[in-house]
């Protein structure tokens, strides 16, 4: 497992699966998954071997997902939402003990606003933009940190240029519509990419493993 040397930022891995055309789950469909067995497994071995797991505010009001590891043995990561204007509840699961929880938000929010995740313990980091967030992060010992959506978030970081790993799974499916794996609100960004690894999965899935060629912040490995 990758992490970085004498740098002030954790090792960013993004997790995905979508479809062929490119497209996340659509929200609300009745419980529809991309993921096959195999696929889940080995998102649930990540989570054991990374520091902390993270999501956007969308994705914990939409999903509701706990973020913990259940199909393989192995530890629950920290688990992380970045939601600036607070918008995912305290009740959510991913804000539920055991295990540490933050919440990465702006500054700014009136201790009224903050005090529903605070009294459930969670940890409260404030910061000015991605970078600084990530800062703080590893600050707080997070050297590893894997994030599972969704396209907002994902294209957030990648156009801060704090992503070092992009970890794909194609399903044998085509949506032809819904979220996609990267998304801005406008604008146009291109991140370019080096494959390094390709695994098969459940007799039709593919896992990609590709690294971010030249990231705007480095992030150095080991040797």
């Amino acid at each position: 497992m990758e992490s970085c040397v004498s740098s002030p930022r954790p090792w960013v891995t993004v997790f995905a699966t979508v479809s062929l055309d490119g497209r996340l789950a659509p929200p609300g469909v009745g419980g529809y998954k991309l993921s096959c067995a195999e696929d889940f497994e080995l998102q649930h071995r990540l989570r054991a071997a990374y520091d902390a797991v993270g999501v956007g505010a969308n994705t914990v009001i939409l999903d509701d997902p706990r973020l913990t590891v259940r199909l393989v043995p192995g530890r629950n990561p920290v688990r992380v939402v970045f939601d600036s204007s607070l918008r995912a509840p305290p009740i959510a699961r991913v804000f539920q003990p055991p295990g540490r929880r933050i919440l990465v938000t702006r500054g700014g929010h009136p201790r009224s606003l903050l005090e529903p995740y605070l009294s459930r313990g969670v940890e409260v980091i404030e910061a000015d933009d991605t970078r600084h967030a990530l800062l703080k992060l590893r600050r707080r010992g997070i050297r590893r940190l894997l994030i599972e959506g969704g396209g907002a978030l994902i294209a957030s970081l990648l156009e801060a240029g704090v992503v070092d790993e992009v970890r794909v799974t194609i399903a044998p499916r085509i949506l032809g519509n819904g979220p996609s794996l990267a998304r801005l609100r406008e604008g146009f960004m291109e991140v370019t990419l080096a494959l390094v690894e390709v695994t098969p999965l459940c007799g039709g899935w593919v896992h990609l493993v590709y690294r971010v060629r030249e990231p705007k912040w480095p992030c150095a490995l080991p040797g």
